[in-house]
């Protein structure tokens, strides 16, 4: 199929979707490109280590994780006046033991996350095991697929650092009785 026929078949999908009521007015929006426009440019496997890099510098990732993304290993501070909550920003470097892990690991107890599963934490707040993060931690559920996958990308690809980072307690949602097991 040539490039015109397809982008023709494609417009003609789009608008039978949007008369349908299925959102969106062109077949972009239709078919899930989250920034509208040229969707090459939006998806996950446009993604690419460099974007990822300007956008965790945009978003100001460095300010918790630290400028090699191995987390803080002490509370930080002014996030909250509850004297209940300590925030540790966890190690997001692709280390085995004590950063995001290895997804492929067969063990769940041992099992790291997972591109879709860090996407997840980084926009909605969900770690790999289906339980919120702190309600402190800044989520960015608007970031586009393109954004939060390049992020993902810049994550794994930098070196390493076996850093252990405390659990941090939010109640009621992680205690301090947790904070060992964490």
């Amino acid at each position: 199929m040539t490039r015109k026929r397809g982008m023709t078949l494609l417009g003609i999908f789009g608008s039978l979707l949007s008369t349908l009521g299925c959102g969106g007015t062109d077949a972009a929006s239709a078919l899930g490109a989250t920034d509208g426009g040229d969707s090459s440019a939006t998806t996950r496997e446009a993604a690419t280590v460099p974007k990822g890099a300007e956008a965790v510098m945009k978003r100001k990732c460095a300010t918790c994780h630290g400028d090699n993304m191995a987390g803080s290993t002490k509370a930080i501070d002014g996030v909250t006046s509850d004297p209940r909550v300590e925030l540790y920003a966890p190690n997001l470097t692709p280390d085995i033991e004590t950063g995001l892990g290895d997804s492929s690991v067969a063990d769940p107890a041992k099992r790291g996350y997972t591109d879709l599963a860090l996407a997840r934490a980084i926009r909605n707040g969900y770690d790999k095991d289906d339980l919120q993060l702190c309600p402190q931690m800044t989520h960015f559920a608007e970031m586009t697929d393109f954004e939060v996958f390049s992020i993902v990308k810049y994550l794994r690809s930098m070196p390493p650092v076996k850093q252990k980072i405390l659990r941090s307690v939010c109640p009621p949602l992680k205690s301090k009785a947790e904070q060992s097991g964490g």
